[in-house]
């Protein structure tokens, strides 16, 4: 790879940035999580606490999957006509992997923003979520964007995206349905749920959310190796890479059952 291979990176990254935070999707995802806790946030302890720490998982790490696979898979379809510019297909992975920051940055800075209104308007809850806890949508949306551009490298085939969800949806229920798993899933609600209408507070379910956030971070960066490995001419170094990954992983997902 050459010096100007390299330099192409950095405007190919923020370019594949535009696109993702303008795409469709994106916004929809945006704009459904938004109603959501409009809906929910001020509902009660338990709906304000969830709504805060958890809906952002749903109603926008989800399409941005999708918003993430269908903008790799358009950069794939392209790549005939991109062969000719000084930068090889793993660059233009990589670019897809970083524009996934956007969104990221993005569902940080709205995260922050609710949780400064829950605070300026006094909203009742049972105790204000951890950092580790404001960060567990965050972190999801990041997944899901470095998820959908593996899947787009890995199964370029129509539907396979809507397969991948529909195994992390069906997977993702069966962890959070076993006691003292919960924690290895995707999609965690902490509060627990009262009596009839489930609004009143009735305390959390345990476990150590620091190691909850470092176990999806770990995932996150397994997805983007996992579709750096695809395009990578230096395979062995994204395989060690992937390994280091899979062990934190392991580590942080061991430390949750203990």
């Amino acid at each position: 790879m050459t010096a100007v291979g390299i330099r192409v990176v950095p405007p190919l990254a923020l370019n594949e940035t535009a696109r993702l935070l303008r795409h469709p999707l994106t916004v929809l995802g945006l704009l459904l999580w938004i109603l959501r806790v409009a809906e929910d946030g001020w509902a009660g302890p338990r709906p304000g606490f969830t709504a805060l720490t958890a809906e952002m998982i749903i109603f926008w790490g989800v399409p941005a999957f999708f918003a993430a696979n269908l903008v790799a898979s358009a950069a794939r379809r392209a790549e005939e006509t991109l062969s000719a510019a000084p930068c090889d297909r793993s660059r233009r992975t990589g670019a897809l992997c970083l524009a996934a920051l956007g969104p990221f940055a993005l569902s940080c800075t709205a995260q922050a923003l609710m949780a400064g209104l829950y605070l300026i308007t006094g909203n009742e809850l049972e105790r204000f979520p951890s950092l580790a806890e404001l960060g567990m949508g965050p972190l999801n949306v990041l997944g899901a964007g470095l998820l959908g551009v593996a899947v787009a490298r890995w199964l370029p085939w129509p539907g396979a995206s809507v397969l991948v969800m529909l195994a992390l949806i069906v997977g993702t229920k069966l962890l959070f349905d076993q006691q003292g798993k919960y924690l290895l899933a995707l999609y965690v609600d902490l509060a627990v749920w009262g009596p009839a209408p489930h609004l009143d507070a009735a305390g959390f379910l345990p476990g150590d959310m620091g190691l909850h956030a470092l176990y999806l971070l770990s995932l996150c960066l397994g997805a983007g190796a996992l579709a750096m490995l695809k395009d990578t001419p230096r395979r062995e170094l994204w395989l060690g890479i992937g390994a280091v990954i899979v062990l934190c992983v392991m580590i942080t997902g061991i430390g949750q059952l203990t």
